[in-house]
């Protein structure tokens, strides 16, 4: 019996970089429906192979153990879809530690960066040649992302 999806995520793409914000506690089936929104906010923005994937958690919950292994599998898919960067931006480093135990980054070969805020996500980014307007990203939350 399926159980539904618990967490909210919201998907913004800008430029080389693919921002979700969490929301929450995920279960499997939260983790699944956000993986799909990745998905198509990659497909979106025209299947790029370079580009950095960027977790906003500071509103997140954490998660269970088959929301963990959904996680560690979208974090598969989107290193072999184009993703050289992982960026998740704590605001606790508990909930850092937390994924990091449940396997989450095993077998991932790309940088993993944990961050505090937004703004060293923009400045990682932006040193590290990846691009991203933070105007532009700041309208699309604002109004929604583009139809």
């Amino acid at each position: 019996m399926l159980h539904p999806p618990h967490g909210e995520c919201k998907v913004y793409w800008c430029d080389q970089a693919c921002f979700a914000v969490l929301q929450g506690s995920f279960n499997r089936e939260g983790v699944l429906v956000m993986t799909a929104a990745i998905q198509q906010a990659w497909r979106d923005a025209g299947q790029p192979g370079h580009w950095a994937h960027v977790m906003d958690l500071h509103l997140w919950q954490g998660g269970t153990q088959s929301g963990f292994a959904a996680s560690h599998d979208l974090l598969v898919w989107a290193t072999s879809h184009g993703a050289h960067a992982i960026l998740r931006i704590h605001t606790a480093r508990f909930l850092a530690r937390v994924t990091e135990n449940q396997g989450v980054f095993n077998g991932i070969e790309v940088p993993v960066v944990t961050l505090n805020t937004r703004e060293q996500a923009w400045e990682w980014l932006s040193a590290n040649g990846f691009e991203c307007d933070p105007r532009k990203l700041l309208e699309t939350v604002t109004n929604g992302p583009a139809a």
